[in-house]
């Protein structure tokens, strides 16, 4: 069982991704995940995903495995990825997230 990732060009990937990733459990729905932004916002961060037109949806997350990592999360969402909110105000997009497998993703 494998995990696609279909992202079309938007603001989260500017070329669109494309890749998949052996699945190990369920994916199931996420709200929640730690994540440091390219300027230093770092904590907890409210996830989404993003489809076309910028409606969003719940972001969803499995164990999978990485070439490099070994065993770790896989955080993705829509079309258009995610959409992440720091509670101070900071807003971050990304295509999907591979997290280490002891971090928080609820």
């Amino acid at each position: 069982m494998f995990v696609e990732v279909d992202v079309e060009p938007g603001p989260a990937s500017e070329d669109g991704v494309s890749l998949r990733f052996k699945q190990i459990d369920e994916l199931r729905e996420v709200s929640e995940v730690d994540y440091e932004t390219l300027d230093g916002v770092s904590g907890r961060f409210a996830v989404l995903g993003c489809d076309a037109g910028e409606q969003t949806i719940p972001a969803r997350a499995a164990h999978v495995e990485d070439s490099s990592d070994g065993v770790v999360w896989l955080v993705v969402g829509g079309s258009h990825g995610l959409l992440l909110r720091h509670p101070g105000g900071a807003t971050a997009r990304e295509p999907y997230l591979v997290l280490s497998r002891t971090a928080h993703v609820r």
